[in-house]
């Protein structure tokens, strides 16, 4: 049940909208499965979406899924396709859509999400902050500067998003530190940390490129 339109749009206020259409075999017409996703939910799909997207590009795909209030996404290293399964009450809907696919249309929200972190309390110092960052030991392993370049520019973006939501939760630590000029080297030892993980969780050791950027 591979679909046969998939979009998803921002909502005014936060959030998104997903739609997918679909034929099941044996049925006339296309099926329809849409849901409203909250922007804290939008925010964990962009994250699923970047990670996915740089895995499959440096050669490290991995089976994952994401759930997002009844909905879920699986990824299957071994299929081209995702699998969406929307469940409201006790009724389930299923369907496919081509990784290539949702990783396109997911870099706009990455876009928005990123320009919403941008405008946020302490996004214009976490910006800088990943700015002064040493560049992490990991990325040596890419043989390719460009290739290297374009894996540091994504996995920052993804820092960056998960620091933004650190520092929107109550009794945060690095919002904290951010706030005081005393702890500005704290801070910034947090934040390489955050993209030294990311290195390591996202990037084997012997990297071979596979796909080009969020395709």
């Amino acid at each position: 049940m591979t679909a046969r339109t998939f979009s998803i749009e921002a909502q005014q206020g936060g959030g998104a909208k997903l739609t997918l259409n679909y034929k099941v075999a044996g049925q006339s017409g296309l099926q329809r499965m849409s849901c409203a996703v909250s922007q804290g939910d939008l925010l964990q799909l962009v994250l699923y979406a970047e990670a996915l997207s740089l895995r499959r590009h440096f050669g490290l795909p991995v089976a994952s899924e994401v759930s997002a209030d009844g909905l879920t996404l699986r990824y299957d290293p071994d299929s081209p396709e995702l699998h969406v399964e929307r469940r409201s009450g006790y009724t389930t809907q299923s369907a496919t859509i081509p990784v290539r696919s949702f990783l396109s249309r997911m870099a706009e929200m990455t876009d928005i999400c990123i320009a919403e972190g941008e405008a946020s309390k302490h996004g214009p110092a976490l910006k800088s902050l990943l700015g002064e960052c040493a560049r992490p030991s990991g990325l040596g392993a890419i043989a390719e500067p460009d290739a290297a370049d374009q894996a540091l520019h994504q996995i920052q973006e993804i820092a960056f998003l998960l620091l933004v939501q650190d520092t929107s939760t109550r009794g945060s630590e690095l919002a904290r530190n951010l706030r005081k000029k005393a702890s500005k080297d704290q801070a910034l030892k947090m934040a390489n940390a955050t993209l030294c993980a990311l290195v390591t969780e996202l990037l084997p050791p012997c990297l071979e490129l596979n796909e080009t950027r969020r395709q």
